[in-house]
């Protein structure tokens, strides 16, 4: 009885894992009028889909090596359905539109214009306002793998963005993007932007414009600058009723990432982005925790027009001695001369700090000036601390977060670490 109690449990708990149905699609061999057996495949996505198949929730469509199209999702699962590609396959689509859909889950697809016959610059993955839940997971997104031999024009004529996500619920985790003209684009509420790399960027790496959204654990570098933009690795901006910069992005959390100008000093067009550049507030109860932002630019991390927000236990650095730079910290008032207020700047490594008047708390930061004397390896972008360096054990442990931007957790010893990374005497 103990035993039939147990399995009812996880059957209701689990019912995908039980009774979600298999299907499989094959470019080469399949087709569409097969019933999509692992034996007598259908033959693309596209073609699937065009077909307006209806999936049960907990069903998986497993996608074999090929072509697989231009995909448009447009229908709401009571539950996930799974679009992935099978282990050691390579299956392709040229683009993703998700329209009035809920519940997919993407994995392992590569999403690029280069896939087709003919090639289109368009965005890669365009999640629309009316679109909720939706994972996309360990996909590979590119203009095209290859542009070293791109001109400044063929960067402005041919990348394209990688995600423009209005949606709800929407989690962007683990996928590589490549060759992009801005990494990712976020406007809609509630999504999570996890493990990400974002590789050769023109623009921005992320537009962080919707509330109560996550951004962690993400790689951002490699900028060219071949327009006229205002490049970032990580921006946002305000939009109310009188337009940009006339009203509030809340409750949002920048976490733990790492943001590098350039990692090959003779890369072409190299551009010099700012870190973490949010100007046009107001920004509400933001979180900015254990980021390392090393680049060309005096803005480091800047908010103008903040409340109750906290830049915490960041390190940030500058690519060269060069100008522009070195990057600082601040948070200002807002352009329209409204003051920031109730924030706080704690725990920070930086080359500079700029103190303005009312913004909150200012306490236990360190101006770097000497990166050997903190640093494990500097000039290969190890940030890790070194053993006795100034910054260990320098911190105040209030308000800190539970791990640091190693994943590590935060406390070793009675008193926290200043910079993003705590020192661990076992990992050296």
């Amino acid at each position: 009885m103990c035993r039939f109690i147990q399995c009812l449990i996880f059957w209701l708990v689990f019912p995908n894992l039980l009774w979600g149905a298999s299907y499989y699609v094959d470019p080469v061999n399949g087709d569409m009028g097969n019933p999509g057996t692992v034996e007598l495949p259908w033959q693309t996505l596209e073609g699937v889909l065009s077909r307006k198949k209806v999936f049960d929730a907990g069903d998986t469509i497993f996608l074999r090596s090929g072509y697989h199209g231009a995909i448009v999702l447009s229908s709401e699962n009571d539950d996930y359905v799974t679009i992935e590609g099978l282990k050691g396959e390579n299956p392709t689509v040229s683009r993703i539109q998700i329209g009035k859909a809920r519940f997919w889950r993407i994995k392992g697809i590569s999403i690029s214009p280069e896939n087709a016959k003919a090639y289109t610059r368009h965005t890669l993955v365009d999640v629309s306002d009316k679109a909720s839940d939706i994972s996309i997971d360990n996909c590979m997104l590119f203009s095209v793998r290859d542009s070293s031999g791109w001109s400044a024009d063929d960067w402005v004529r041919k990348s394209c963005i990688g995600f423009v996500v209005s949606g709800t619920r929407i989690r962007l985790t683990n996928n590589h993007l490549l060759n992009v003209d801005h990494g990712k684009i976020i406007v809609g509420e509630h999504n999570i932007v996890e493990n990400n790399i974002i590789e050769n960027y023109s623009g921005d790496g992320i537009i962080a414009l919707g509330n109560h959204c996550v951004y962690r654990h993400n790689i951002i570098k490699n900028c060219f600058k071949v327009d006229d933009n205002h490049d970032d690795g990580i921006q946002s901006w305000s939009v109310g009723p009188g337009g940009v910069g006339t009203g509030t992005v809340r409750n949002v959390v920048i976490e733990a990432n790492l943001i590098i100008n350039h990692s090959d000093p003779n890369q072409k067009y190299k551009g010099t982005p700012q870190g973490i550049g949010c100007f046009d507030g107001f920004y509400e109860n933001w979180v900015i925790a254990n980021n390392i932002v090393i680049v060309d630019h005096w803005h480091g991390i800047t908010l103008g027009g903040a409340k109750n927000c906290k830049i915490i236990n960041n390190t940030v650095v500058d690519i060269n001695r060069e100008s522009p730079g070195p990057p600082w910290i601040v948070i200002d008032k807002h352009k329209n001369g409204k003051s920031s207020t109730g924030n706080i700047i704690r725990n920070n490594l930086a080359t500079q700090f700029i103190s303005k008047p009312d913004i909150g708390q200012m306490d236990h930061n360190m101006v770097i000036t000497e990166y050997d004397d903190f640093f494990a390896n500097y000039g290969k972008f190890d940030l890790r601390l070194k053993a006795g360096c100034p910054a260990c054990d320098a911190g105040s442990n209030e308000g800190i977060t539970t791990k640091d931007f190693s994943r590590n957790n935060r406390l070793h010893g009675g008193t926290v670490d200043i910079g993003a990374i705590e020192f661990v005497p076992e990992s050296r």
